[in-house]
């Protein structure tokens, strides 16, 4: 397992529902998040297995103002 590049803490987490924060943590993917706050962005990045590439996801609500 690779180390983790920030620390666990309320500032930096991510809202997930149980069965997503199983399906992140049990299957070794990755969140990346860019900024802070309400207006941070969270990538969600698969494993190799899913993606060789890895190409990071957008996640959250972020998504939705892209499509909109």
């Amino acid at each position: 397992m690779e180390a983790r590049s920030r620390s666990d803490h309320l500032s930096n987490g991510v809202l997930l529902c149980e069965t997503c924060h199983h399906r992140i943590h049990d299957n070794d993917w990755e969140i990346r998040i860019e900024g802070a706050g309400v207006a941070a962005r969270v990538w969600f990045v698969p494993p190799g297995y899913v993606d060789v590439s890895r190409t990071p996801r957008l996640g959250g609500r972020a998504r939705f103002d892209i499509a909109a």
